[in-house]
C-alpha cells in the first residue's frame, strides 16, 4: 500500500514515532499546495463536490497549517500565567511558592475521524490533525469511506514531509471494528470526530469506556435557527430570503452551519426569495449514495408530519445517489409540538416557521446549535432585538447578526462548537488556534527552573 500505514498497529506506531515541530506544519502545507489540482480533482470525483467548491476548502487546509505553525513557533502559546514568590509583606493564601502554568501535550497519539463533507479541510490533514499536530502529539486519522483516494493523497504527503500521521480506512461504514479497535489503542489519548449525534455519542462511550478513559471531541449534529423580525422581513425580507436560500443550498445544504430552521412572520416577504433561491437549486449527487438515503430518510419523517406543508416540495431520487433541494413549511406552534421538526435534515431542507407574533419565539424550544443567527431591524428593534440575542446566544457556539451561518473564518475568536447535541463539549472549538488547546492539559510548575521546563 505504498508510503503510509496500512494497518492500525502500523497506523499508530507510525504517528507515536517523533514529535511534530511547528516548521513541519509549514512543510506540509507547501507539499499540498504542490499537489492542488491533483487534490481538488481527486476529491471532486469523490464527493461530488464541485471544484468551485473544493477550491476555497483547499485554501482553508493550507491556511490552517499555517496559521497554527505560526501561533506556535516561538512556545509562547503553551506558557500561561506565572505567579512569582510574593516579595515581603506581601499577602500570599498558602506557601509563597513560585509557581507557573504551561500546557503539555495531552499524550502520545490522538484518533481524529474524518468526516465525509470536507474531504480536504476535515480530512487526513484537515484542521482536527493540523491542531494534534500543532499541540504536540502525533495523529492517526479514520479517513471516512466517502473519500478514501483523497486521503491517501493526503498521507502520501504526510509521509513525505516525515509528519507523524497514521492512516486507517474501513471502506464499509456499517463496520465498527476499526473505529473501536482505534479507540481502545492504549496509545492513543484522544479523539476528534466529526459527524452524527449517534456516532459521536457512540464514540464518546468508547473512550469513557476503557481501562483509563480519554476525552472525546465530538461536533455532531446542529439545527441552526434563524430568527427573522417582522421589521427585518418588512425593510428588507427579498433580500434576506436570498441570501438564506443560498446559504441553504451551498456545497447541496451538506455543511453543518447550514441555516436549517428559519422563523419568520407568517406571510413574511422573506419567503418569496427564499423559495426562488431554494427551487432554482437542481436536484444533483450528494456526497454517498448512503449519505443521500439519509436525508431522505428525513425528508420523507418531517413530509409525513401534519401541518407540514410544501412550499418547494421534495423529488424522488431518480439515482442512486442523487438529491433534490426542498422547502416545506409550518406554524410555530406546530412546530413546538412536533421534536420530529427540530432536529437537523442534512442536506438541501429547509423549514420555515411561521410565528403570528414574535414574542411567541421567546418562548420556543429554540434547538442547541453550532450557530444561530439574527436578522432585526435597528435602531427601531433594539429592545426586542437584544431578548432575542440573549436567547439565541444561550443555544449556540456562534451568533450571528445580519448574516448567514455558512462560512467559517479560521481564527483565535472563532468558536466552532456549542452546546449538546452540536457537540458533547461545549467549552471547546474545532476551528481557530485555541482547538489547539483540546490535545493539550494544564501542569503547574512549583518552584521548577527555567532549565527544567
Amino acid at each position: 500500500m505504498g508510503h503510509y500505514a496500512a494497518n492500525l498497529e502500523e497506523a499508530v506506531t507510525l504517528a507515536a514515532r517523533r514529535r511534530p515541530e511547528p516548521k513541519m506544519l509549514e512543510g506540509l502545507a507547501s507539499a499540498i499546495d504542490k499537489r492542488r489540482d491533483e487534490i481538488i480533482r481527486t476529491a471532486s470525483e469523490e464527493s461530488a463536490l464541485t471544484p468551485a467548491e473544493l477550491a476555497p476548502e483547499f485554501d482553508r487546509t493550507t491556511g490552517t497549517l499555517r496559521l497554527f505553525a505560526s501561533y506556535t513557533r516561538d512556545g509562547s502559546w503553551s506558557k500561561g500565567e506565572h505567579e512569582p514568590r510574593p516579595g515581603a509583606g506581601e499577602a500570599s493564601i498558602g506557601p509563597p511558592h513560585d509557581l507557573r502554568r504551561v500546557l503539555v501535550p495531552l499524550g502520545e497519539v490522538v484518533a481524529i475521524f474524518g468526516a465525509s463533507n470536507f474531504p480536504l479541510a476535515y480530512g487526513v490533514l484537515g484542521g482536527d490533525t493540523a491542531s494534534a499536530l500543532a499541540a504536540g502529539c502525533g495523529v492517526v486519522v479514520k479517513e471516512h469511506p466517502a473519500h478514501p483516494r483523497t486521503g491517501r493523497l493526503f498521507a502520501a504527503i504526510a509521509a513525505e514531509v516525515g509528519a507523524p500521521v497514521g492512516y486507517v480506512l474501513n471502506e464499509d461504514p456499517r463496520d465498527t471494528s476499526v473505529a473501536r479497535a482505534l479507540v481502545a489503542h492504549p496509545r492513543v489519548c484522544g479523539v476528534g470526530f466529526t459527524g452524527s449525534v449517534a456516532g459521536g455519542m457512540a464514540i464518546d462511550a468508547m473512550g469513557r469506556d476503557r481501562p483509563r478513559p480519554i476525552p472525546v471531541f465530538a461536533e455532531m449534529g446542529s439545527a441552526n435557527s434563524v430568527v427573522i423580525t417582522p421589521g427585518a422581513d418588512a425593510a428588507r425580507g427579498a433580500m434576506i430570503g436570498l441570501a438564506l436560500g443560498a446559504s441553504l443550498v451551498a456545497r447541496h445544504g451538506q455543511q453543518c452551519t447550514k441555516p436549517g430552521l428559519i422563523f419568520m412572520p407568517r406571510g413574511g416577504h422573506s419567503l418569496e426569495s427564499l423559495a426562488a433561491a431554494v427551487g432554482a437549486a437542481p436536484a444533483r449527487d450528494m456526497l454517498t449514495p448512503w449519505v443521500r438515503d439519509g436525508y431522505m430518510k428525513r425528508v420523507d419523517a418531517c413530509v409525513a408530519v401534519p401541518g407540514v406543508r410544501p412550499i418547494v416540495p421534495a423529488q424522488r431520487p431518480k439515482g442512486t445517489r442523487d438529491g433534490a433541494p426542498a422547502l416545506y413549511a409550518t406554524t410555530l406552534a406546530n412546530w413546538t409540538q412536533q421534536p420530529t421538526l427540530h432536529e437537523e435534515v442534512f442536506g438541501p431542507f429547509g423549514l420555515v416557521i411561521e410565528y403570528d407574533h414574535i414574542n411567541e419565539v421567546m418562548d420556543a424550544p429554540v434547538p442547541y446549535a453550532l450557530a444561530c443567527t439574527l436578522h432585526a431591524d435597528l435602531p427601531g428593534e433594539l429592545e426586542l432585538a437584544r431578548r432575542l440575542a440573549s436567547l439565541l446566544i444561550s443555544r449556540c457556539g456562534r451568533f450571528i447578526y445580519g448574516g448567514v451561518p455558512t462560512g467559517v473564518r479560521v481564527a483565535a475568536a472563532m468558536v466552532h462548537g456549542g452546546p449538546f447535541s452540536a457537540t458533547n463539549r461545549p467549552e471547546s472549538t474545532a476551528v481557530g488556534p485555541h482547538a489547539i488547546q483540546r490535545w493539550c492539559r494544564p501542569v503547574c510548575l512549583q518552584e521548577v527552573p527555567q532549565e527544567l521546563g
